[in-house]
């Protein structure tokens, strides 16, 4: 008889996981709070770009997706750093083929969780984790829009939602563990460069392009349209900040 899991996040954590799960043949049940990302538009903040290297590659080369994850995906086979007068210094990532990989981070939680539900999970959304029972691996649900509640049963519990997780902090009150939680200075805002009038790329796509400044810099990942998904790091107070 099939054991039955319910991960609570369906983020690339939750949703990795689940296809791993499925493969060893457990019967998968997904909760996310958020909405189906798949049927938003992606707006700023959302839309940032990972650098996919050889190990996130075999991660999914185990539960058989990379050829369908390639297909979002840019090799970037060096960095390009641009200096304040223009200059255009080129660092290689490895020997000749190798790379790592631009890819958008909407675009690859969207396929993963797609893949998931092809290969047999179940993927619920808007539905917020409220409580755990750990000994009976019961969580607790309340739908953002309904405010329906329910409770759910498995044989197992896995908890892959993110930086402010319900479950951990659910372990922390309930079993006393620790974790710690820290600040940083620095702040970043999303910024894009829009393909050329003929759909082409305004830089060099096969590099992650950097600007580096001192306390701020910022860095552009290609994407398969033509454009360029950038980031700007900068402090969030004082001199060339957020704040001025």
């Amino acid at each position: 008889m099939k054991k039955n899991v319910t991960i609570v996040g369906a983020g690339l954590a939750g949703s990795l996981c689940a296809l791993y799960l499925l493969k060893r043949g457990y019967n998968v049940v997904v909760y996310e709070r958020r909405d189906d990302l798949r049927s938003e538009i992606i707006t700023a903040g959302k839309s940032i770009n990972l650098a996919l290297s050889e190990r996130g590659w075999t991660a999914l080369k185990k539960v058989g997706v990379e050829k369908d994850i390639m297909k979002i995906a840019i090799p970037m086979y060096k960095r390009i750093m641009h200096d304040s007068r223009g200059k255009l210094t080129e660092q290689f990532y490895g020997n000749e083929n190798q790379a790592i990989y631009s890819v958008s981070r909407a675009q690859l939680n969207a396929t993963m969780m797609r893949l998931a539900e092809e290969n047999g999970a179940k993927l619920f959304f808007n539905e917020k984790c409220t409580k755990i029972d750990f000994k009976k691996s019961k969580v607790f649900l309340t739908n953002t829009i309904t405010n329906e509640r329910q409770e759910i049963l498995s044989d197992f519990l896995i908890g892959a939602d993110g930086a402010f997780s319900a479950v951990r902090n659910e372990m922390v009150n309930k079993y006393g563990y620790e974790y710690s939680f820290k600040k940083i200075d620095h702040d970043y805002k999303e910024l894009h460069i829009p393909p050329s009038r003929n759909g082409g790329f305004l830089l060099e796509k096969n590099a992650l392009h950097i600007w580096p400044r001192g306390d701020f810099m910022l860095i552009a990942l290609a994407n398969i349209d033509g454009s360029f998904t950038c980031t700007l790091f900068a402090p969030k107070k004082g001199e060339n900040s957020f704040e001025t």
